[in-house]
């Protein structure tokens, strides 16, 4: 659907309020002539009523297409923006991620650590989310480990810049204080894209 904008809606709105001042000079005329030849004048007492409930009356009956069109037209706009605002909402949370292609012998975690991460709670199914102690003691927080073993992916490093075996130790992320998810600060490790 394509949403009116610029001088096509200009234009369209512009007619619809004179469609519906026209409507009304049209039962003004046409009841005016008839009414003062069958009732009388104005001044006479009881004509204005008849008047008034005769052209209003028939603006109403000529207005009832114009609102129905009007109505259509706005559910078209806002259908059209609600759309708009969806699918823009869906790009940006498809948004690709990065993604590195690291073989999958030097992606695994030594022995030591996969055991401790049997006996540690899964934070998703078949995967941990943890800080990963460095040797030195360099600290990397938001690393994703898929079945206990496999590093799959890190959140918010530009690149993987420690080697996989040089993880000493594994800690469990605290996850009441998770930063705000952004996929273009997330990289995986295994090569795939986001759209495979």
């Amino acid at each position: 659907m394509r949403q009116d904008s610029g001088p096509a809606a200009v234009f369209w709105w512009s007619g619809w309020i004179a469609l519906t001042i026209f409507a009304f000079f049209i039962p003004c005329f046409f009841w005016t002539r008839i009414i003062a030849r069958h009732v009388g004048g104005m001044d006479k007492p009881g004509t204005p009523l008849i008047w008034v409930a005769a052209v209003f009356g028939t603006w109403m009956i000529f207005l009832v297409p114009l609102i129905i069109a009007m109505y259509q037209k706005v559910d078209k706009a806002y259908e059209d923006a609600r759309i708009a605002r969806e699918k823009a909402a869906s790009e940006k949370a498809r948004a690709p991620y990065r993604s590195l292609a690291v073989a999958e012998a030097e992606r695994q975690l030594v022995p030591a650590l996969q055991a401790k991460l049997k006996r540690t709670p899964e934070t998703l199914r078949n995967g941990h989310l943890v800080t990963a102690v460095l040797k030195g003691g360099r600290r990397v927080e938001h690393v994703f480990v898929l079945n206990k073993k496999d590093v799959l992916g890190v959140y918010g490093l530009e690149t993987l810049d420690f080697k996989i075996g040089d993880i000493v130790d594994l800690e469990p992320v605290d996850l009441d204080r998770l930063p705000v998810f952004d996929s273009h600060r997330w990289i995986r490790f295994d090569g795939v894209s986001e759209n495979e």
